[in-house]
């Protein structure tokens, strides 16, 4: 095989990768083999496209020969060369191939035809009128034209489940947070991949009273993703039979257990808000949430039970605290504590390297006075400028709650501190 054919199939390899739609990418394969000056040796007179339906093969595509004049023509699945193409994948017929039929073959060509069969759901057909007796050459570039061009669609059908899945996980997401009055609610996430495994929900429980979720699914990517789902759909349903926070979260863990695999788990925090700023909420190992008081200083809300999944029999612990005027209350995934630093990975970093509570404070801090959602995106911002913009390797999520202030309200007590106040972002 001389160089002419290793340069025309490369480059045909290279178009499929980059092509966008499986039948405009069909559509050229078959354009280029026909018309190409690369392919003139192989002696393809036409070539036609094919699409599968119930119970024929339709013809949507057609160079040379007869051109366009013969589009919306059909063949029948039953008929025994595409049944014998179907089953090989590839197939030469001429008036010599097992149960060949002149009338239903001079309707496309009068030639002998080279066809392959990709894809699933549906399959097509890319047939080839060939003039010369030697189909040695081309039969090798149509069986790595059609290894290609099957990876291509099994690529595409994956990107569309993707995309799928990120519509379905969006719609979970409240498009529109309710407001309590007094309150400021904001919240903001970015996956790593296409879909993600962090999630949050605020839905109105009363009149005055809102619930506040924010979980963070182990790993990234779909598998994440269907865990934090499942996650939003069980509290709601939950929150819908009026279930006390506390049996609302074991039974989750129930649920989340028989679920996942031993090696996965799910962090979560869900809080009951009241519009008197009393908060009734659960931990379950997630990052713990930050209290930022009028005074300045910083504390920290303690986990109240573990990771939902591993065990069972998990018993978690009602915790109350107040939310008084002036204060705010921030929330983030571990996506956002462990951001790593330009050219780090994990298992190069040391001790407060990563982007940690110290530098959420700080950008917490500086946009105090700003509005719920421009802190939130001041979170995010940061976290992106601190990895030098490199690609996320965890999701992100950011929840803030802001009592908006008045006069003559006592600052919070009975919470571990976090740390000083003024301590140094990295």
């Amino acid at each position: 095989m001389h160089k002419t054919f290793y340069r025309t199939l490369e480059r045909l390899l290279n178009d499929i990768d980059a092509s966008t739609g499986d039948e405009q990418m069909l559509d050229a394969v078959v354009n280029e083999l026909v018309t190409g000056e690369e392919t003139a040796h192989f002696g393809i007179a036409s070539g036609r496209v094919y699409r599968e339906r119930t119970t024929d093969f339709v013809l949507i595509e057609s160079i040379g020969e007869y051109g366009e004049a013969i589009e919306g023509k059909a063949v029948p699945k039953d008929y025994a060369p595409v049944r014998h193409l179907l089953e090989r994948r590839h197939w030469i017929s001429t008036p010599d191939s097992p149960e060949w039929d002149q009338d239903v073959e001079e309707q496309f060509t009068h030639l002998k035809n080279a066809a392959i069969a990709v894809g699933q759901n549906p399959i097509y057909i890319l047939a080839f009128s060939v003039e010369q007796e030697d189909t040695e050459e081309l039969l090798i570039m149509l069986e790595s034209i059609r290894a290609a061009i099957g990876l291509k669609l099994r690529q595409g059908a994956l990107e569309s489940q993707l995309r799928q899945a990120q519509a379905i996980q969006m719609s979970l997401l409240p498009r529109q947070l309710p407001e309590i009055d007094g309150f400021d609610i904001a919240a903001s996430t970015l996956p790593a991949d296409e879909v993600g495994g962090d999630v949050y929900d605020v839905q109105v429980l009363d009149p005055g009273m809102v619930g506040l979720l924010l979980a963070d699914a182990s790993g990234h990517g779909l598998p994440a993703a269907l865990q934090a789902r499942d996650v939003v759909v069980g509290m709601r349903m939950g929150q819908t039979h009026n279930e006390k926070i506390t049996s609302l979260v074991e039974r989750l863990n129930q649920v989340v257990h028989q679920t996942l695999l031993t090696s996965r788990f799910i962090t979560l925090f869900y809080a009951e808000i009241e519009d008197t700023g009393n908060i009734t909420y659960v931990n379950a190992g997630h990052c713990p949430p930050l209290l930022f008081t009028g005074s300045g200083e910083v504390f920290e809300l303690q986990t109240s039970g573990p990771v939902l999944g591993p065990l069972p029999d998990a018993v978690y612990r009602r915790c109350y605290m107040t939310l008084r005027p002036g204060e705010m209350l921030v929330l983030v995934t571990d996506g956002v504590l462990e951001r790593h630093p330009p050219g780090k990975e994990a298992d190069d970093l040391s001790e407060g390297e990563e982007f940690g509570p110290d530098n959420l404070v700080h950008v917490c801090q500086t946009h105090r006075d700003e509005d719920a959602a421009q802190i939130a995106a001041a979170v995010l911002e940061a976290v992106r400028e601190f990895g030098g913009g490199a690609p996320l390797a965890d999701d992100v999520s950011v929840v803030v709650v802001k009592r908006r202030p008045q006069a003559g309200e006592q600052m919070q007590e009975s919470l571990t501190p976090l740390r000083p106040v003024g301590g140094s972002p990295t």
